[in-house]
């Protein structure tokens, strides 16, 4: 082999390896299953080897295939962190605060921010807390994640996460109360199941005051419930302190999905009901439209509109 092998090729050989599928390689790198394979054999005829065994199940490493996958995986990886370290030496540095509400922080932002700072490596990101909910102001941050109907007089507004609300419960409540866990095939509980449980289990509240009685009524649930239920039960106004409540089986919930996805695939946490209660309220970047919108503001935004644009839920 008296020449290198182009970049191209040692990337559909990393994704072919991972993938084990010369068509999901083409997807992921955005070329034709042809190119992909056109790639491989020329590695393998300067290499002089085989580099997958080709099965009708998908593909498999040789050993000498996986020893030059790891090999030049290696050298990918130094290549693209070089590029990610003269992209960040090429631009001035900068500097954005955000304050952010504790729950959207937690349950939704922090697991994605890795991304961000991964890509953004000029730029150093502040996540504050904010106490004063309801009240916008201003001082040591760049903008504020607020959850509201967008409409702010004298702000830029970003739509970032709409709100659907579900009906949760844990397993150990419906053990408990001797209700039968939706089957997956149904994927909720049956309307006379649903109203007992309704009737019976305390009905978890939070911040977002009408959900309840708006998800009542879009379910044609309201004249089964008392409208005295809708104001006993316990209030956690964060979505992370109801969350724990449903967990622990202290009572059902409505919350949006991201709130409970990551409990959904351990089956602690179980969903009630197809239906979704669209809120009025969504999770909004704003920030004052007296002040310019520096560089490092707007990549922020548009890096979180576009993350939660790909997790956009359908109300049922």
């Amino acid at each position: 082999m008296n020449h290198l092998p182009s970049i191209t090729a040692l990337r559909c050989l990393d994704a072919s390896a991972r993938l084990g599928s010369f068509t999901l390689a083409g997807k992921e790198m955005h070329l034709t299953q042809s190119a992909v394979s056109h790639h491989i054999l020329t590695l393998e005829r300067d290499l002089g080897i085989a580099l997958f065994i080709r099965r009708r199940g998908g593909l498999e490493l040789t050993p000498p295939g996986r020893m030059y996958w790891e090999e030049t995986l290696h050298a990918l990886l130094l290549l693209q962190r070089a590029g990610h370290r003269v992209k960040g030496a090429s631009r001035q540095h900068s500097t954005v605060t955000i304050s952010v509400p504790p729950s959207f922080a937690n349950l939704w932002l922090m697991p994605k921010i890795g991304l961000f700072v991964r890509d953004n490596c000029d730029i150093t990101l502040n996540l504050i807390n904010r106490q004063d909910s309801g009240v916008t102001r201003y001082g040591e941050e760049d903008a504020s994640i607020e959850l509201s109907e967008g409409n702010a007089a004298g702000f830029v507004s970003v739509r970032l996460l709409s709100l659907v609300y579900h009906l949760y419960g844990s397993s150990e409540l419906l053990a408990r109360l001797g209700v039968p866990r939706p089957s997956a095939a149904r994927g909720e509980l049956k309307d006379g199941t649903l109203i007992e449980l309704l009737r019976s289990a305390p009905l978890i509240r939070t911040s977002m005051n009408d959900a309840w009685p708006e998800w009542l009524r879009l379910s044609k649930l309201d004249e089964f419930v008392p409208p005295a239920r809708l104001t006993d039960g316990p209030v956690y106004a964060q979505a992370s302190l109801a969350l724990l409540a449903v967990i622990n089986g202290t009572g059902v919930a409505l919350l949006p999905r991201h709130a409970v996805e990551n409990h959904l695939h351990g089956r602690t946490v179980v969903k009630l009901s197809r239906l979704g209660w669209p809120a009025t309220k969504a999770y909004y970047l704003q920030w004052s439209d007296n002040i310019p919108v520096t560089p490092a503001l707007r990549r922020f935004a548009e890096w979180a509109e576009t993350v939660a644009e790909s997790e956009a839920e359908p109300s049922a």
